[in-house]
């Protein structure tokens, strides 16, 4: 059995989360999940009880019956408030929301159940128009610029009933790793923090975590050990560059695809500087998906 976690938590946008509250946000977000339903595998998704009555309208109105959504408080779980103290002693250090991305880990852990044999995280707004060619949609014609156009979120061709049995047998018995080589957190000051000497050549990025559940112990636990370290130097460390160095300690564990561009085929019908040229040579994150 598979089993998807998620959360969408939406509406913290000030102190101390400094997420994300836009409504572009919000549409991407319910839009992409009501996509990835349609891995017609178990999906729990957590979210706060501001947003909870919301959340399920949507869902009942898209006749999405797999996922199950579950209320927790952001400021609840594993971690949170004493992540808060750190950015209260240091409110211009840490103007990020970091408390999110550690809860990932954190509510993957408390959905190991008995009979699992794949858990994986999603992040639930990977479905958009950002990441992939509209040849993956069977609803690009119908695509316009406004958020609320559910048409920019239904990649079919990517989130389908087949990508899961995909990822699972490309996993086997490992634990998934996407690696991104641009440098997008400080890989000196993690290995500081961490008190490592890895020489990073990417950074693993965290939109899809988890695998096969033989390997998920040692993940929960390696990454708590190094949420306390950062808790005691009262530094925090984003959750992708914790992961990065948990893959470089234990590369056995993981199966990772590597990739240097968000850019894609049709980036340039809305960004004129990603041309054949920018790509020739490049591996965009979508071919992730298109290799499988």
């Amino acid at each position: 059995m598979t089993k998807i976690v998620t959360f969408l938590y939406f509406g913290i946008g000030d102190f101390p989360f400094f997420g994300h509250k836009v409504q572009a946000r919000w549409d991407r977000y319910t839009h992409s999940l009501v996509q990835l339903s349609q891995m017609n595998v178990q999906i729990i998704c957590y979210t706060g009880s501001n947003t909870a009555e919301s959340l399920q309208e949507i869902l009942d109105e898209n006749g999405v019956t797999n996922v199950t959504i579950k209320v927790k408080e952001l400021q609840d779980i594993r971690h949170s408030k004493k992540m808060i103290e750190v950015k209260e002693k240091n409110p211009e250090l840490f103007k990020f929301y970091l408390e999110v991305g550690w809860a990932k880990i954190a509510l993957m852990e408390d959905e190991m159940v008995e009979g699992l044999e794949y858990l994986y995280w999603f992040d639930c707004g990977l479905s958009h128009i950002g990441l992939y060619p509209r040849r993956y949609n069977s609803n690009a014609d119908k695509i316009t610029g406004l958020s609320m156009n559910k048409y920019r979120y239904t990649y079919d061709g990517i989130f389908n009933e087949n990508t899961i049995p995909k990822i699972n047998n490309w996993l086997g018995d490992k634990l998934i790793d996407i690696r991104n080589t641009l440098f997008f957190h400080d890989h000196r000051k993690l290995n500081e923090v961490l008190e490592k000497d890895h020489m990073y050549d990417s950074l693993s990025i965290g939109g899809i975590i988890g695998g096969h559940v033989s390997k998920l112990p040692n993940l929960f636990q390696r990454f708590e050990e190094y949420s306390q370290m950062c808790l005691s130097k009262e530094f925090l460390l984003n959750h992708e560059a914790m992961m990065s160095t948990m893959v470089y300690d234990k590369p056995e564990n993981y199966h990772s695809f590597k990739f240097n561009t968000w850019y894609h085929d049709d980036s340039n019908l809305t960004d004129k500087s990603v041309t054949p040229e920018f790509l020739d040579g490049k591996i965009s994150f979508y071919k992730f998906f298109e290799q499988l």
